[in-house]
Parts: structure tokens; C-alpha cells; sequence
């Protein structure tokens, strides 16, 4: 990895994965993420030697929180969610996974 002049962290797309590495020094085993932006940084998760899970967090529940994937005007879930699904990532469903998104829903 190579890091040029600039910004000290930029937290989106390929920032993330520097970002990473300077704070931990090696690639994780674990990542997740819930949009397109986070796509890189699975990508160096994915690239890891040693087992590692891949998750992506769907946001499908506009009545609790909000819903947002590919045509939606705020947050892009678009490449991300082709490539959890080619590559067998895990991709939670907040409509169909959680039964509590807020704690005070209980």
C-alpha cells in the first residue's frame, strides 16, 4: 500500500482501507458496511489470507428506520449488493432480520 500527499483520511471509498491500515496495521477479518461507499473496504477484508466475514447492513425498513438501495435519493447500495451476492457475502435484512432496531421499541 501506498499513501500519497493530501488529506489524512478521507472515510469513503478507497480512504477506507488506509484508514485501516493505519490504525491496525494489517488487513481486518471482519467488516461491514451499508453502502456502496463501504465497497473497497470489503474489498481489502475479502483480500485478507486468513478467514474473514463480509457484511453488509440492507437497509429495507422505511416504517422503523429508513429504506435505501439502488434508485434511492439518499445512500446507494448498487455494486455493493451485486457483489455480496456474487461473492456469498452476508447481507442482514433490517425488515426481515431485526425484530428491534431501536431500543426503545421494545
Amino acid at each position: 500500500m501506498i499513501r500519497l500527499p493530501g488529506v489524512v483520511l478521507a472515510d469513503r471509498g478507497d480512504g477506507k482501507p488506509i484508514g485501516i491500515y493505519r490504525h491496525i496495521g494489517k488487513k481486518p477479518i471482519f467488516a461491514a458496511g451499508n453502502s456502496d461507499g463501504d465497497l473497497e473496504m470489503l474489498h481489502y477484508t475479502d483480500a485478507n489470507a486468513h478467514p474473514s466475514l463480509k457484511l453488509y447492513v440492507h437497509h429495507t425498513d422505511e416504517t422503523r428506520e429508513w429504506a435505501y438501495d439502488r434508485d434511492s435519493p439518499i445512500g446507494e447500495l448498487n455494486k455493493g449488493l451485486d457483489e455480496a451476492m456474487a461473492k456469498n457475502w452476508t447481507i442482514a435484512n433490517m425488515k426481515n432480520d431485526w425484530n428491534t432496531v431501536f431500543s426503545f421499541e421494545k
